[in-house]
């Protein structure tokens, strides 16, 4: 698919499970996709539509619920992908999975990890994302960015991870995937963090670098945005 090496070696990651146990919660899967552009690999993430009721605005993966008409977590991840983002399935090429996460919405999350096909067309669906954000690996995968917040949640307090980003406010679901995908490619330990490890943040997957690329419409070719940061 791309000349460059795979950033993420198949012996760290998981095998993808055939279903989740409805029992954690409402099963869902999201793409975790990695893109090559210049030399360089980057992260495919969505800025919610800020019209949505719930998480509107939040820095999300592409994906969302298991549907009836699904026969794998992949073709859940892959099928949400598409609605979001237009990410046609046949541009993905699955690695493995990472370790699933829980949202306080209820979501069990199974995070697919996948190589995009360098120049993938990415349209933003208006009505469920603001933004496709191409984001740069290197830099979310950097663990000095990594930290832990909190908040009451019931009066009790609930940490969770956060993502430092110049322009982008990463933090929950979200930065526990990459906080996770960022330890199998550094070749450490996943960093739990106290508490709910990873129980705060981001719903399930309606689910970002001093430099950031930022599409509201489409990546033809190259990468081709609104190159911000510096």
């Amino acid at each position: 698919m791309t000349a460059l090496e795979s950033p993420v070696a198949l012996n760290r990651l998981n095998r993808i499970p055939a279903r989740l146990n409805e029992d954690a919660g409402r099963p869902s899967a999201v793409l975790v996709g990695l893109m090559p552009d210049a030399g360089h690999w980057h992260v495919i993430m969505t800025e919610r539509a800020h019209h949505l009721a719930h998480h509107a605005g939040q820095i999300s993966f592409p994906g969302g619920k298991v549907d009836g008409a699904d026969n794998s977590l992949i073709d859940t991840a892959l099928r949400e992908a598409h609605e979001e983002v237009a990410m046609p399935a046949d541009a993905v090429q699955v690695l493995g999975g990472l370790d699933m996460v829980i949202s306080p919405a209820g979501f069990v999350v199974q995070p697919i990890v996948g190589l995009i096909a360098p120049g993938t067309r990415l349209v933003a669906a208006p009505d469920e994302v603001a933004r496709v954000l191409v984001l740069p690996l290197a830099l979310l995968s950097d663990r000095s960015r990594h930290r832990q917040d909190s908040y009451l949640r019931d009066g009790r307090p609930r940490q969770f991870w956060v993502i430092d980003h110049d322009r982008h406010y990463i933090w929950g679901l979200s930065a526990a995937i990459l906080v996770d995908l960022a330890a199998r490619i550094n070749g450490g330990a996943p960093r739990e963090v106290g508490g709910d490890a990873h129980n705060a943040g981001n719903a399930a997957g309606n689910a970002s670098g001093n430099t950031s690329e930022e599409i509201t419409g489409n990546i033809a070719g190259n990468i081709a945005g609104d190159i911000t940061g510096s």
